[in-house]
Parts: structure tokens; C-alpha cells; sequence
């Protein structure tokens, strides 16, 4: 026979012993969904932000395009920027091109490409939609 986490007595499913022992389990069972959630949402959203900076930008350089993603807000290391770019490269949303200042060290430099544009407004129109979505479930209305 299993005692209960809290041990007051000897049933599993003890309400009693158990009520405590499950808000914290429940707690961290929530808490574990969440950070996968934060994960997959994060992934598609940073793309997003790094469009819509080249877009208003027109070039930037990795650590420009950092800087300005954690001064918005969104906390982003080298180790997920840099793949990111180099993805976004490989899939054609932006280009990148090396450039040699006459003083300082060579710099990759991004711009949004044709596709990326493209597939920013489509971006753009299905976060307003999600967005909407979103604010009718939580008013209780009705789709327009």
C-alpha cells in the first residue's frame, strides 16, 4: 500500500493529505507547459521582430539587431539571434553581406529581401488575426 505524500494516513488519494502535495505538483506541471509554450511562441515572434526591424532599418548588423530586440523588450542572446540570422539567410527572408569599414572589424550585414517582405505582410496579417482572436475570446464576443 502507497502513503500518501503528506502522510496522514495510508489512502493514495487522500484529498486531505494530498491537497498541498497537488497544487504544487499542478504548479510545476504549469510552469514546465509554460517555458515550452514561451519556447515555440518566442520562435515564430523574434522572426517577426527581426523583419519587422530590417524593414524599418533597411541593414543592420547582428549586435544592432540585438541591442534593439532587448531594448524592446525582448530578451534574446547571441546563441539564439545568430542561428536565427543565418536560418532566415538560408530560407531567403534576408541577405546578408560582409562589409569592411575603414576602421573596426569586418561586420555581416542584414537586409530583408524580397521574399522576407512578402512573408512579413503575411506575418503582420496573421498576428493581427491571432491577435483579434484572441481579444474576442477574452471579451466574449463574436467574430467580425
Amino acid at each position: 500500500m502507497r502513503t500518501a505524500l503528506r502522510g496522514c494516513c495510508p489512502i493514495s488519494k487522500c484529498v486531505v493529505c494530498s491537497k498541498g502535495a497537488n497544487k504544487e505538483n499542478a504548479m510545476s506541471a504549469a510552469e514546465e507547459l509554460y517555458e515550452k509554450w514561451k519556447s515555440q511562441f518566442r520562435k515564430g515572434f523574434l522572426e517577426l521582430c527581426v523583419l519587422e526591424l530590417l524593414s524599418k532599418s533597411g541593414r543592420s548588423y547582428g549586435l544592432a539587431i540585438m541591442e534593439q530586440l532587448n531594448n524592446a523588450g525582448v530578451d534574446v542572446t547571441e546563441g539564439t539571434l545568430y542561428p536565427l540570422l543565418m536560418r532566415m539567410t538560408k530560407d531567403e527572408s534576408i541577405e546578408a553581406q560582409w562589409e569592411t569599414p575603414d576602421v573596426g572589424h569586418p561586420r555581416k550585414y542584414y537586409v530583408i529581401s524580397r521574399t522576407g517582405s512578402a512573408l512579413l505582410g503575411k506575418m503582420r496579417e496573421e498576428y493581427e488575426r491571432s491577435a483579434a482572436a484572441r481579444r474576442t475570446i477574452m471579451t466574449g464576443g463574436h467574430a467580425e
